[in-house]
């Protein structure tokens, strides 16, 4: 029995026990507490190890396609618009509930509640295959990320741990799902409060004390998989960033504005544009995707290679090394990623936005002479993220922890802020919500 569903002793014996000697004994002293923790910690592990492997197939993978674009620039054309008709094939056929990004899944696994009708979205055959086709599709060269997988399969594994272990009622409703959604993102990063704060922002949208333990923990459990793995990295690297003039300060409300607008017209274009290409792949799965795939290739082809995988070299090229990336780089990468994103084939979007966010700022640096180049990519990063996911707390504290620029929080939170609103004016609900509808709708349609 779970401990939420045991009768409650009368307040009068709650006196009795002020220090709490019932609870220390069922939380710690049983057999039942020490088997809930061992089975929490396994599923904890393998929540960190699951991100890990996607951060050694998103390595391979990109350096895959890029030897291949090495011998002709036609054998990723191929790789990618062949590839996407057999991922969508094996995602429909064998892999149902592995679709889009794996955040908006997880979301729609809270909105469910606690029925069967959870197992269609957090299973087992959900996590395999969501694992299997991400390291597929990272060695194909779709522009996808790997966070939002990490969330997915986090949560499937965090979730399943209570078929082996009886946890309270308030961890199986929603705080196991948090967790694992936490753990993605720590270990994805390497950032464990964008995890937890993403956790309560975006997948739970409340903060609910009753589960932050277990959220925090799973988070650290699963960043140390990847420390132990990877070392202790900061994913793009140390930036000693900070704004002293008010000359400076000028320019961090118009890119907030900017980069809030773009970023919302990318998810409010997705939004509209999603269930309209879903009509048509229903109709025809084999010609939509297989278009999806060509035009992936031609975007590949335009742009000499550069907007295959997920931009995570570019975008670290452009910050911290100020490496010159050619003006079309920004829109074939990011259409590139709306095209995949489209096609919902397992994969994620936090690193192609911040890619987009660095072009962004790199191409528009020039405009802003009072900061610092670096400066400018960091807050269009910020902006243009913020103004697609309109989580602007996560926002500040994923680029914190990315860069260590802790005396740039400030103007970061502030850029976001900014952006955040801006994004609004144009995508009035936010993308994952209006994705998690969607998936839900689809599900109700399908059972």
């Amino acid at each position: 029995m779970a401990d939420d569903d045991r009768p409650r002793a009368p307040a009068a014996a709650e006196d009795e026990d002020p220090a709490g000697l019932g609870a220390l004994r069922d939380n710690v002293l049983t057999r039942a507490a020490w088997r809930r923790h061992a089975v929490w910690f396994v599923a904890a592990l393998f929540s960190g190890a699951g991100a890990l492997l996607f951060n050694y197939a998103d390595t391979y993978g990109g350096g895959l396609v890029n030897a291949a674009h090495a011998l002709s620039p036609w054998i990723p054309f191929a790789m990618v618009s062949l590839g996407m008709p057999l991922l969508c094939w094996l995602r429909d056929r064998l892999f149902p509930g592995t679709e889009g990004t794996g955040i908006p899944q997880a979301i729609a696994a809270l909105k469910i509640g606690p029925s069967p009708a959870r197992a269609y979205v957090l299973s087992m055959r959900v996590a395999f295959g969501k694992m299997l086709l991400l390291v597929l599709a990272l060695c194909l060269g779709p522009t996808i990320g790997r966070e939002g997988p990490s969330v997915h399969v986090g949560a499937c594994f965090m979730y399943l741990a209570h078929r082996f272990a009886a946890f309270p009622r308030h961890l199986v409703d929603r705080g196991l799902i948090l967790a694992g959604g936490a753990a993605g993102i720590a270990a994805a990063f390497n950032a464990p409060i964008a995890g937890m704060v993403f956790a309560f922002e975006e997948i739970g949208r409340s903060f609910e004390k009753s589960n932050v333990g277990t959220i925090v923990r799973t988070a650290i459990v699963a960043c140390l998989i990847s420390i132990v793995a990877l070392g202790d990295y900061l994913f793009y690297g140390r930036i000693d960033a900070a704004l002293r003039t008010a000359e400076a300060w000028v320019a961090v409300p118009v890119i907030g504005v900017v980069g809030g607008l773009l970023g919302g017209a990318f998810s409010q274009a997705l939004i509209w544009i999603g269930p309209r290409y879903a009509r048509l792949y229903k109709a025809r799965p084999l010609l939509a995707s297989l278009g999806i795939g060509v035009g992936l290739g031609v975007l590949g082809l335009a742009s000499a290679g550069m907007s295959y995988g997920s931009g995570y070299d570019e975008a670290k090229q452009i910050l911290m090394h100020d490496a010159p990336a050619p003006w079309w780089f920004l829109p074939t990468h990011a259409a590139a990623s709306f095209l995949t994103l489209m096609s919902g084939i397992p994969g994620g979007l936090f690193d192609p936005a911040l890619t987009s966010g660095a072009a962004l700022g790199q191409l528009l640096a020039p405009w802003f002479t009072s900061l610092d180049r670096q400066h400018t990519v960091l807050l269009f990063m910020g902006s243009f993220f913020c103004g697609v996911v309109q989580s602007p707390l996560t926002t500040t504290v994923i680029l914190v922890e990315m860069t260590a620029a802790r005396f740039f929080t400030l103007p970061l939170v502030s850029v976001a802020i900014i952006a955040y609103q801006a994004s609004r004016l144009v995508c009035p609900v936010a993308l994952y919500e209006a994705l998690a509808d969607s998936f839900l709708a689809r599900m109700r349609a399908v059972r």
